[in-house]
């Protein structure tokens, strides 16, 4: 559901985006046809004045004229700023002349053995392509925030078969996992009773106790597939969890089994300025520890060593399991996370396939942390969860 809701506001903010982009495109080019329109219509108001002026006394509105006579008088218009009288002695052709904080856009030509300067102030001009720019901004904040809306609407209604499809699926894996839970909860016991029977054949003695531990990894399964279906953090059924003291929880209850196989496991806590202490679903994370020691000592070689690390800094709290076995290559860490995928160097006898790492994944982002992982072939892995501390009261 996380990655659902996380794809929709993705999904939202690409489209938004493009509409956005699309919506400037649009802009630009309908500011820059204005101001090639302008331009024109400003070059053909010169020109038609130049090519009918007669004398600088009464230029039309906006405008200053100047006229040079061959002997060198110049004629200006009244109020004719100081750029007039330069332009009329400066070469014919169109060019743009600046007075203090006003632009002017100018004509000089040849006319009847007289020289003609028209100047024509750009401030209307201006002021109009400022106004189009403000309109055109206000446009695109007003269609941007209309996309963005229009886009969040859609990918939600577009992810809500898929939402409901996953919540029915959650819901049949818990209500199947529940279902199968009793009748091997029951074949295990049966199993056990068996396998403590004494007077029985070796060969069936150890048929019996194979089948235990196969009832026994049923039923992890089944834990996986009722985790996997409600691993989510939800603020309901938070609680503050001292993660210390699940990790020696989580030791006692694979210490028996690490034992028969020659490997011992510790737990070190870390000197924290606080206790490891998060804020989480307590039984989703015993579940996560759990699966990352099961891990290791399915992984770890006789007379090997497995530690879990408790530690503290600052605003974060750290669960390191490292042990001495097999190893992994930390570029192929990242499929070891896939569901029913392993890596390389399972012991003899142990289930090759599963959601432990995949799970604990799950687990470790749905209360907003991080997993990494290192090691090298034939030294060891090491798998460190980082979650939020709890807050302090």
């Amino acid at each position: 559901m996380t990655v659902l809701r996380r794809t929709a506001r993705a999904t939202a903010a690409q489209a938004a985006l493009t509409l956005a982009a699309a919506l400037v495109l649009v802009g630009v080019v309908l500011y820059i046809a204005d101001a090639s329109i302008q331009s024109r219509q400003i070059d053909d108001q010169l020109s038609q004045v130049a090519a009918t002026v007669d004398d600088a006394n009464d230029p039309p509105p906006g405008m200053a004229i100047a006229i040079s006579a061959n002997n060198g008088r110049i004629s200006l218009s009244p109020n004719a700023p100081a750029p007039t009288a330069t332009a009329v002695t400066g070469p014919t052709g169109y060019r743009t002349m600046h007075a203090g904080d006003v632009d002017y856009r100018a004509l000089v030509v040849d006319q009847s053995g007289l020289k003609v300067a028209v100047l024509l102030d750009l401030t209307p001009w201006q002021q109009g392509r400022q106004r189009l720019l403000v309109a055109l901004l206000a446009a695109e904040l007003a269609g941007l925030a209309a996309a963005a809306g229009v886009a969040v609407a859609l990918s939600r209604r577009a992810i809500r078969p898929l939402a409901d499809a996953l919540a029915l699926q959650r819901r049949f894996v818990a209500d199947a996992s529940h279902e199968l839970r009793a009748p091997l909860t029951v074949l295990h016991t049966r199993t056990q009773l068996l396998a403590r029977r004494t007077g029985l054949d070796e060969g069936l003695s150890m048929q019996l106790h194979g089948l235990v531990a196969d009832t026994r990894a049923l039923g992890d399964v089944v834990d996986d597939l009722l985790l996997a279906a409600s691993a989510r953090h939800e603020p309901g059924r938070s609680e503050r969890v001292d993660l210390a003291q699940l990790c020696h929880e989580v030791r006692e209850s694979v210490a028996a089994e690490a034992n028969s196989r020659g490997i011992s496991i510790d737990v070190s806590t870390g000197p924290a300025a606080g206790k490891p202490i998060v804020d989480g679903v307590r039984p989703a994370l015993r579940r996560a520890v759990f699966a990352l020691v099961d891990n290791a000592v399915n992984h770890e070689t006789t007379g090997g060593t497995i530690t879990l690390s408790v530690d503290r800094a600052g605003a974060e709290v750290s669960v390191t399991v490292s042990d001495t076995g097999a190893g992994l290559e930390p570029r192929n860490a990242e499929q070891l996370f896939r569901r029913f995928a392993h890596g390389d160097g399972h012991s003899a006898g142990v289930r090759a396939h599963g959601i432990g790492l995949a799970l604990v994944r799950e687990v470790v982002e749905a209360h907003d942390g991080y997993i990494t992982v290192g090691g090298a072939l034939g030294h060891g892995a090491t798998f460190t969860m980082h979650l939020p501390a709890a807050a302090t009261h």
